[in-house]
């Protein structure tokens, strides 16, 4: 088990330098009018029917994106910007759909959030996710790179429409989004302690962001698990763009997990504490 843990470990290590070139690369930022934030929507539905990445080889090259196939891991397909165009439009997974778990994970702020694009790919080899997706160009602006936006605060961009196109293929399924933050900088004592916070983006935690809690809360122990707003005030998502999308769409499977850095740290090393946050995730979306 340990041998097999260390060799996804690496695959999910290599998957993530494949796909996770230096944020630095970013060349500019692309924010999609209407009509390509809807041919993008179109395009990720096709990809998530299963539709081969062959054929969406067109449809991707006209929303700014590279479609290929997936490794003998996983069978799919991914699509990614071109090395030479890089303007933040992301990274995405799709799996064939047969089978697949209706649960799609994704990361807006990997290289801000330490570990957690390391982590995503991870739980997506790792199970039998139906999708992930991640940035492509940094959350904030840096020496080396001034091309920057945060993909949680954008409504209209290709990982919205990522999103809102999962929820059409799988009106029951989940899309989780993992961030981090630092325990000493939050303000609440409840927030200090805890290793995750949970949020659906409302002021009303739903039963399935209960049970997902319940659930966090035995398979990560001894990490404190906290809920907003019934157990902190803070970080509560509720401006996060896809959630607001989501919840427009009619769709309440959005997921929002704050994890902090020790806890990042310790899933993303631990095999065995890994597997019981996935199958959390995992029972959740089912």
């Amino acid at each position: 088990m340990l041998v097999r843990g260390l060799a996804l470990m690496a695959l999910a290590a290599g998957l993530a330098a494949l796909l996770y070139p230096p944020l630095r690369q970013a060349v500019g930022i692309e924010r999609p009018d209407r009509v390509r934030f809807a041919e993008a929507q179109r395009m990720f539905a096709h990809a998530l029917a299963g539709r081969s990445s062959a054929l969406l080889q067109d449809e991707a090259a006209a929303v700014g994106l590279v479609a290929s196939g997936a490794s003998r891991e996983w069978q799919g397909a991914v699509l990614t910007e071109a090395a030479d165009d890089c303007k933040g439009r992301g990274t995405y997974l799709v799996r064939d759909d047969g089978g697949a778990l209706p649960l799609a994970l994704t990361a807006p702020h990997r290289g801000a959030d330490q570990h957690t694009g390391t982590l995503a790919a991870s739980l997506f080899l790792e199970s039998r996710a139906a999708a992930a997706a991640w940035n492509s160009a940094p959350r904030n602006p840096q020496a080396e790179c001034p091309y920057a936006l945060d993909l949680a605060r954008e409504r209209h961009h290709h990982f919205t429409a990522f999103a809102l196109a999962f929820a059409r293929r799988h009106p029951e399924g989940l899309v989780v989004q993992l961030h981090g933050f630092d325990r000493h900088n939050r303000n609440e004592a409840a927030a200090r302690e805890a290793g995750v916070i949970l949020s659906n983006g409302t002021r009303v935690p739903d039963a399935r962001l209960l049970d997902v809690a319940d659930c966090l809360s035995g398979s990560l122990a001894p990490h404190i698990i906290r809920v907003f707003p019934v157990e902190t005030g803070e970080l509560g998502a509720l401006g996060n763009a896809q959630g607001m999308a989501l919840r427009k769409a009619g769709f309440n499977g959005f997921v929002h997990l704050e994890l902090s850095a020790e806890l990042r740290r310790d899933l993303v090393s631990d095999d065995a504490l890994r597997s019981g946050f996935r199958r959390c995730l995992e029972q959740a979306a089912r």
